[in-house]
């Protein structure tokens, strides 16, 4: 891919598939072992044997994400958190704006953090908190023998958004984090793209991109919107100053 400015340069993609959620519990664990099996899989791998997976799918009103932490066995109450945001421009800017989103749940708190850019502290990394959407669903907890990946207990997260709230797109800028209260460590995809600085999210710039390959997120397709390029040629030669309409009787 060429791009024109180095930041635009990105080789992490996730691809998200359309999915049935209808049995889906947010309960942050594999509640049953066909629970997210029709959605999309991505594998990540850090040093020292590290690792979660990420599944993501929609349903055209929602995106479900599972961030399944396998390496993280120990569940640290009130430390250990899972983290989601989403560029709905995609601009991969450095300084968050106002079509940028967060959400965060920590271990032990059945409270979401929301969170948009546009923020003038930058202090704060410029994010605001927003009040989540009622429909925000978000859980974290401990999957075990109905995990696909592993049954040994470990710090699992589960999310659901609302695409009205973040806005429809066949391409977001997309970043997954991680900590592990017991190492005191952030992991994210895409790896290596932590922060800092509190809130401890990394600049849009850094991220990758949720992809819907078949373009069925946006409210019109790219077939539509095609067709309806290709008559507005016709529609503006269309003779209407030469109009005749039938005289009364």
């Amino acid at each position: 891919m060429i791009a024109l400015n180095v930041n635009f340069v990105f080789a992490d993609e996730i691809f998200i598939t359309r999915t049935n959620a209808e049995d889906t519990i947010f309960d942050g664990k594999w509640s049953f072992l066909q629970e997210w099996k029709s959605t999309s899989e991505d594998k990540i791998s850090f040093s020292n044997s590290e690792r979660f997976v990420i599944k993501t799918g929609h349903d055209y009103e929602n995106i479900y994400v599972l961030v399944d932490f396998i390496s993280d066995t120990k569940n640290d109450v009130n430390s250990d958190r899972g983290v989601i945001c989403f560029d709905t421009g995609n601009e991969k800017n450095k300084i968050p704006d106002k079509n940028d989103y967060c959400f965060w749940i920590v271990s032990g708190s059945k409270t979401i953090v929301a969170l948009n850019g546009n923020s003038m502290f930058s202090s704060l990394g410029n994010w605001k908190n927003i009040s989540p959407n009622v429909d925000v669903l978000a859980a974290a907890g401990i999957s075990d023998q109905h995990d696909r990946y592993s049954n040994i207990p470990h710090m699992t997260y589960e999310f659901k958004i609302p695409i009205q709230l973040i806005g429809k797109t066949n391409v977001y800028g997309f970043y997954v984090a991680t900590y592990d209260g017991s190492t005191e460590k952030w992991f994210t995809w895409p790896k290596d793209s932590a922060s800092n600085n509190y809130p401890f999210i990394s600049s849009p710039a850094n991220w990758g991109e949720l992809v819907s390959p078949d373009k069925s997120i946006p409210e019109f397709s790219f077939t539509w919107f095609g067709l309806a390029i290709l008559f507005i040629p016709l529609l503006l030669k269309w003779p209407f100053n030469k109009l005749v309409l039938p005289l009364d009787s």
